[in-house]
């Protein structure tokens, strides 16, 4: 029996420390879309993708944002970023948020669905920003 509790007491202890470095490459993750993002939108080629599409890529999140909210959301909206990572024909590849790694894997999967403004290149970072009651 002494077998056994150490078996599960071990199987926590890794479980509690695979969760721990879930999210620190959460943060590895969002950092890296947070400075791509931020460069793609200071290049001449990216503010002028960004003000041309922007309004679009918005139109295309926030329907995606309500289907991966849970359910009942709260009440106070939160402000914060989503960053999408597209293909050069438009399609997401990949989207992550600092407030959970659920939301960006719930968004990522319905964003592929979505038919984004060609991108000027391979791995495209955009940020756009959401407000949302969570």
């Amino acid at each position: 029996m002494g077998g056994f509790r150490r078996g599960v007491v071990l199987g926590f202890a890794l479980l509690a420390a695979g969760q721990g470095l879930a999210q620190e490459d959460l943060a590895t993750r969002v950092k890296k879309a947070e400075e791509a993002a931020r460069a793609n939108a200071a290049s001449p080629q990216g503010r002028d993708w960004l003000q041309r599409h922007a309004p679009a890529t918005d139109k295309l999140m926030v329907p995606l944002l309500n289907q991966c909210l849970p359910d009942p959301p709260g009440d106070i909206p939160t402000v914060f970023s989503v960053y999408v990572r597209l293909s050069p024909a438009g399609r997401a590849r990949e989207v992550v948020t600092e407030l959970d790694a659920s939301l960006g894997k719930c968004m990522t999967a319905g964003a592929r669905e979505l038919k984004f403004p060609e991108a000027p290149r391979e791995d495209y970072w955009i940020q756009v920003n959401m407000a949302a009651p969570l």
